[in-house]
């Protein structure tokens, strides 16, 4: 989890119908999750407190008082103290990801949600629009329903984290159909993700009260699996697989058909339609690496202030990049694009604006030193930043695999210490993002390293939601010395300052989520560059 609010109270009735009790409404990455009494919220919070002591840095969980009994101003003011509490907490990866905090989430939404049996089943859809259903127990959390499906399509325990369980819905739904009947009609239908599922949650229960809540617009939500990588010589190494070649191949089929992903030449196309005809999986997706806008995930469109305020765009995440496309004058088809690599990205974080949705805000490297925020209105910026999250761990974890492999230097992976990831080009070069007339990609770096100078910036008065991710977070010095910038503070409204490097003992936490680690070595600094990735 990245993101928790608490925006609502309810009053509930007690089960045996005695009394009733205010809960607090917990929305988890976007989305609703339980409604929760304080005295079990009290109860989650010591649990953690005795078992990470002093590592629990966060704000302060509100006390007990001395009436049971609250007004609505008192009521509001634990409500906001929760919050803080709870923003806090999820910025400490180590501790929102751990078991405890986990299975107390998952209680809480089964409390919340009092299903009336415990054996239930789950249709988990693929993208060719077919379905396997998982028989389980509602208690189940995500991990457990994707090993499952993974034991019925032959899919290998080995890969299983190369995938994804997403709610999705039809791309168009206010359009056409909305039932599951329509999904698995349509050869290929097009989909849209719309959130990613993780271990906190009960699939089962999390698609349920969703579809329970979009009852009266029509809309149908529905579980589909999605891959999770993004470079094509990743995807290589899972070629033996079969059932890894099967959600790969439905994938890219269904992104071919649905005008996703568009190879470069018509001759091309035609080889992959082909290809599909025959069945053959294995030489359709090698055919697919080849092609430079293969492996993007397809989100909504949203507004971007860049190149201008006011920008409407397409947006899409894969390839270790994000890429907007946009109207442009003299453009080939009228559109022009703009790319933003992952390993120029310094930070990024969500802004929650009241009654307008979310703002996706991350900085990027425009020339040497010289880091520009770009902004992107979307109310996906829980789900872009969740998928850029997992292009950041993809690259740590292939260079991790490099170094394993050369061992001429002995190191450690120590939980807070990873690499910096520093961009590569010759000075001249190194410019705004690639924008093309027509939909071009980027062209290969240059050998020349140059290290990425970080100076001290103040981050402006705004009310947001940090997102922090500690196995992504510090830089190395020149010296071999590492070096992290981490802030303490991040309730909304609170203005912020300092710069990537500060003393290493200090244990606070960082305030933003980068796409860089440090890695420590014994005693030589080192650079993952372009031509690394």
């Amino acid at each position: 989890m990245i993101h928790i609010s608490i925006p609502t109270t309810q009053t509930l009735v007690e089960m045996d119908g005695s009394c009733t009790y205010d809960a607090f409404d917990i929305y988890i990455n976007g989305a609703y999750h339980a409604s929760i009494r304080y005295s079990h919220l009290l109860k989650l919070h010591e649990k953690l407190r005795n078992h990470f002591g002093p590592k629990l840095k966060t704000s302060d969980f509100p006390s007990k008082k001395l009436f049971r009994t609250l007004d609505q101003k008192a009521l509001d003011e634990r409500r906001l103290a929760l919050a803080r509490y709870f923003q806090t907490m999820v910025q400490l990866q180590s501790i929102a990801q751990h078991f405890i905090t986990e299975n107390a989430f998952l209680n809480f939404q089964i409390e919340s949600f009092r299903p009336s049996s415990s054996n239930v089943s789950v249709d988990i859809f693929m993208a060719d629009g077919t379905k396997e259903t998982v028989r389980c127990n509602v208690e189940h959390p995500t991990e457990i329903i994707l090993k499952r499906f993974a034991d019925i399509i032959g899919l290998s325990i080995e890969n299983i984290g190369s995938f994804g369980l997403f709610v999705a819905k039809r791309r168009y739904a206010s359009d056409d159909g909305h039932f599951m009947s329509s999904l698995g009609s349509v050869k290929y239908p097009d989909t849209l993700s719309v959130r990613l599922l993780r271990n906190f949650e009960s699939p089962y229960l999390s698609i349920h009260m969703l579809n329970q809540k979009s009852a009266a617009t029509g809309v149908f939500y529905f579980i589909i699996i999605r891959k999770l990588i993004w470079d094509p010589k990743v995807e290589e190494e899972l070629m033996d697989d079969p059932g890894a070649v099967l959600l790969l191949y439905k994938q890219a089929a269904s992104d071919l058909y649905n005008g996703h992903f568009v190879p470069r030449q018509t001759e091309i196309k035609n080889r992959l339609l082909a290809l599909e005809e025959q069945g053959n999986c294995t030489q359709f997706l090698r055919l697919c690496h080849l092609e430079p806008n293969y492996s993007y995930e397809v989100l909504e469109p949203c507004s971007s202030n860049y190149p201008r305020p006011g920008t409407e765009c397409n947006l899409k995440i894969g390839r270790r990049r994000i890429l907007l496309e946009f109207k442009g004058e003299g453009a080939k088809d009228g559109i022009s694009s703009a790319e933003f690599r992952a390993t120029r990205i310094r930070v990024w974080r969500i802004s929650e604006q009241d009654n307008s949705g979310f703002t996706f805000l991350f900085e990027y490297l425009i020339s040497k030193g010289v880091f520009h925020w770009i902004t992107l209105y979307t109310n996906q910026a829980i789900l872009l930043s969740l998928l850029l999250q997992s292009i950041g761990f993809e690259i740590l974890k292939e260079h991790r695999s490099l170094m394993t492999t050369f061992g001429s230097v002995d190191y450690d992976y120590p939980t807070k210490d990873v690499f910096k990831i520093y961009s590569s080009q010759e000075e001249d070069s190194m410019g705004s993002p690639v924008i093309s007339r027509a939909v071009q990609y980027s062209t290969p770096m240059e050998n020349e390293v140059q290290r990425i100078s970080v100076q001290p910036k103040e981050v402006e008065r705004t009310k947001i939601i940090e997102n922090h991710d500690d196995s992504l977070t510090n830089g190395r010095s020149d010296n071999g010395s590492i070096h992290s910038n981490h802030h303490s503070n991040s309730i909304t409204d609170i203005k912020h300052s300092g710069s990537i490097a500060s003393d290493l003992d200090e244990s606070v936490l960082d305030a933003f989520t980068t796409i860089s680690k440090t890695l420590l070595f014994k005693s030589e600094g080192f650079e993952i560059t372009d031509d690394d990735l």
